[in-house]
């Protein structure tokens, strides 16, 4: 016999349209990544700094960020602090070389992060909170 999965309203969501952020000062991480990322349904754009991002923030429509922690200038805390002001509605998601406890409950008490991964970070948990990101944003935008 066979069991089915209930259907909801995630199993429905479309992430085709969704763009994701990465940040990176690092241009050989930022390539990495996107393209690790580069099979998934959804658009990725990318910028060096927490600044760049700001400003692709204010021009574009973004869906979810994952941004590096470590970063001259602004560090990725502090910018997804910024974010969450800002952007709430946008899930936020951190890499982090040099994790620690107090950087971690930074990263989620004033960054509101909606998850905390170490570099090297496996690719395939990553996109998995990258969709799991998406499809939460959606479903809580579908009210």
């Amino acid at each position: 016999m066979k069991i089915q999965r209930p259907t909801t309203k995630q199993d429905e969501i479309d992430v085709s349209a969704c763009v994701v952020l990465l940040v990176d000062d690092e241009p050989n991480q930022l390539l990495a990544l996107t393209r690790s990322l580069r099979q998934q349904p959804y658009r990725i754009n990318t910028a060096g700094s927490a600044e760049e991002a700001t400003e692709v923030l204010k021009a574009h429509r973004i869906d979810l960020i994952v941004s590096d922690e470590n970063m001259p200038g602004t560090c990725g805390t502090q910018f997804l602090a910024w974010v969450a002001v800002n952007f709430p509605e946008v899930p936020r998601i951190i890499l982090t070389g040099q994790a620690s406890v107090p950087s971690a409950l930074r990263a989620i008490n004033k960054g509101g992060v909606y998850r905390y991964f170490t570099k090297p970070c496996d690719i395939v948990e990553l996109a998995l909170a990258i969709r799991q990101g998406l499809e939460d944003k959606e479903v809580l935008s579908l009210g």
